[in-house]
């Protein structure tokens, strides 16, 4: 495919996998600039992929679900219709539908292309396949961003780093360097969007202790939810040294605190994802889902993961499937403090913190 095509990319969720999917549009924009990209995201997302002029950092339409899916899908049918119109085209060239939903699907229907791109059967769910006409053959790295990289190249735009650029404003860095006022920030986002995936106070607890023995400081990080204030009011109450900004920090804000931190430590979740894309190391928590699949792109050599060993307990025998999930109650408690410090130790020395 030559680089001046047009192509549509529809990941609509999670924010990891959103933040994911922003590295790999970086890598096609730096290395095929003169493609057209336009990204169909979540509308709760895209707040991120904003500079603080409120300019996209890469053309998106917004879907907006908080009515039902038939009414977001005839929207951004719409919305599609005029941004084509305006392109002098009827469709575009490709769609790269990374999502296997079923929701996903139906949104692109709302979506005119020529080449409609989806995952093959190791990959593909919800019947995804009668949705797309290509199907992008799974690579042998297993990871969630390995298989988005593969869509670029299956359509021709083949990348090999993913890239990513927030565009945080100098201000709110600053700002967030007022909040703390401290030059060794650790950042703890204790909470993973799934309550089974977050591991338990205590820990966090002993690590927010241990990092002020290495003379840094420990800051809560977390959105609204009332889990995450809940959890972050508990760790702050046992270690009354820590900064709790949980709640207090937009996405971007949030960004902009990763990007000043030297270490971060939290569960599979949006803001590992965010860490690890900001070139921050992070130490990321796994026991319901496998690391090598959606661990932090970057610094994979920090995770602590105990995911291979219960789901070879639970499979006993065969091959682990490639989005099997532990299903033992209470999976994260098996990950131990030592393995967290250990960790921690080893990203210290290995990157100088």
């Amino acid at each position: 495919m030559e680089h001046n095509k047009s192509v549509c990319i529809l990941r609509l969720s999670a924010l990891g996998d959103c933040i994911n999917a922003f590295g790999m549009i970086g890598a096609i924009r730096q290395t095929w600039p003169g493609t057209s990209l336009t990204w169909v995201i979540d509308r709760r997302f895209a707040p991120l992929f904003c500079d603080e002029q409120e300019h996209d950092l890469v053309s998106m339409h917004r879907v907006d679900f908080k009515g039902n899916v038939l009414s977001a899908a005839l929207q951004l049918r719409r919305e599609m219709k005029d941004e084509l119109a305006g392109m002098a085209k009827s469709s575009f060239d490709v769609l790269l539908n990374m999502q296997t939903s079923i929701k996903s699907s139906l949104c692109s229907l709302a979506i005119a292309a020529d080449s409609r791109y989806g995952y093959d059967s190791e990959r593909s769910r919800e019947g995804q396949k009668f949705f797309v006409n290509r199907q992008v053959t799974s690579p042998e790295n297993p990871h969630v961003l390995a298989g988005f990289m593969a869509f670029a190249q299956a359509c021709g735009l083949p990348v090999a780093e993913p890239y990513w650029n927030f565009n945080l404003d100098p201000y709110i860095v600053d700002r967030a360097r007022c909040l703390v006022a401290h030059e060794k920030v650790f950042a703890i986002c204790p909470c993973s969007a799934n309550a089974s995936k977050n591991w338990n106070v205590e820990g966090y607890v002993a690590m927010a202790r241990h990092s002020l023995d290495h003379g840094m400081c420990p800051v809560l990080l977390g959105g609204n939810a009332q889990i995450e204030h809940e959890t972050c009011a508990a760790i702050a109450a046992q270690c009354p040294e820590a900064v709790n900004l949980c709640g207090r920090t937009t996405l971007r804000e949030l960004a902009a605190m990763l990007s000043i931190s030297r270490l971060v430590l939290a569960p599979d979740s949006g803001s590992m994802h965010l860490a690890s894309a900001l070139g921050t190391p992070v130490i990321g928590l796994f026991a319901r889902h496998d690391d090598h699949r959606v661990g932090p792109w970057n610094f994979m050599d920090l995770n602590v993961s105990v995911y291979h060993r219960l789901a070879r307990q639970e499979i006993k025998n065969g091959e682990i499937p490639w989005r099997y999930r532990v299903r033992q109650d209470g999976a994260m408690d098996q990950i131990t403090l030592d393995m967290v410090q250990a960790s921690f130790e080893r990203a210290i020395d290995v990157y100088r913190i």
